[in-house]
């Protein structure tokens, strides 16, 4: 429902709490300063973002990223009424987790900010939000653990943008796609998933695909893959099975045949003294 204030938030005991604000047509925020840190992501609409001490307005469109600590003063003003879906934690949920208070400190530099990370980010955002609005929802065993991890993803990958997008959007964004499949490998990845992600046609993304990673989008997923399960192998601490399916891929009979193609070995013998 549109409100014309901001929504009061109250963070539950394990610190973390996700949150939707549709702003009305009247919506006004006075400046402000929480005692939680906050992630608004901009769903639709636009809005700007003016901070204290003479720092100018962000703009923030539809995609963009405003990080806010705790303490800093702000004042969100609507330029078109947005749908605004928000992250809030603690300092407390921040040090419970290695790395993250860091992670965080060097987002924000302790003030707010502003952030475009692409619409690849955008997805994974989009997608590890709903999945902790089902843990909110719920009272499944572990959720408050769920919901924990995906905030704590969300500060990850949005650590991992590039810091230097490069001038060509249709080459930025697949340059995204490929970063995601780097780190996502193991999932159930298409041709056809990577093109809906870049938004471009099988023939253009293809051609960029190459140009970036100087492969094809198969043998560049074959890679990843391979390389994979090649060092969980070499760890000794993994069966054949287990480093098939933990690669991504769920036909032990494709995975002997690529691994062989690749190692030059069936992955049992390989694993017992082939070259890495």
């Amino acid at each position: 429902m549109p409100v014309s204030r901001p929504i009061p938030v109250t963070l539950p005991a394990h610190g973390v709490v996700f949150a939707e604000s549709v702003h009305g047509p009247g919506f006004r925020m006075a400046e402000r300063a929480d005692r939680f840190h906050k992630l608004l992501y901009v769903l639709h609409g636009r809005v700007t973002c003016a901070g204290s001490g003479g720092r100018p307005p962000v703009p923030a469109p539809a995609g963009s990223v405003l990080c806010i600590p705790a303490g800093d003063r702000h004042r969100i003003t609507d330029t078109a009424p947005p749908t605004l879906l928000l992250v809030c934690f603690s300092q407390a949920f921040l040090r419970r987790e290695p790395g993250l208070a860091e992670l965080w400190r060097r987002l924000t530099g302790g003030r707010g900010v502003g952030l475009r990370p692409g619409p690849v980010w955008g997805h994974r955002f989009e997608g590890l939000w709903r999945a902790a609005i089902v843990e909110q929802a719920g009272a499944q065993v572990g959720r408050e653990t769920a919901i924990g991890a995906a905030a704590g993803t969300i500060l990850v990958s949005l650590a991992r943008r590039p810091a230097e997008p490069t001038a060509d959007h249709a080459r930025r964004r697949v340059e995204a796609v490929a970063r995601e499949l780097a780190e996502t490998f193991y999932e159930p990845w298409s041709l056809e998933r990577a093109c809906a992600r870049a938004a471009m046609s099988r023939r253009h993304f293809s051609a960029l695909f190459r140009t970036v990673t100087g492969r094809t989008f198969l043998a560049e997923l074959t890679e990843r893959r391979l390389t994979h399960a090649a060092r969980l192998l070499r760890a000794g601490r993994h069966s054949v099975l287990g480093a098939a399916f933990s690669s991504g891929y769920g036909d032990l009979s494709h995975f002997y045949r690529r691994f062989r193609a690749r190692h030059g070995r069936p992955p049992g013998a390989w694993a017992a003294g082939g070259d890495p």
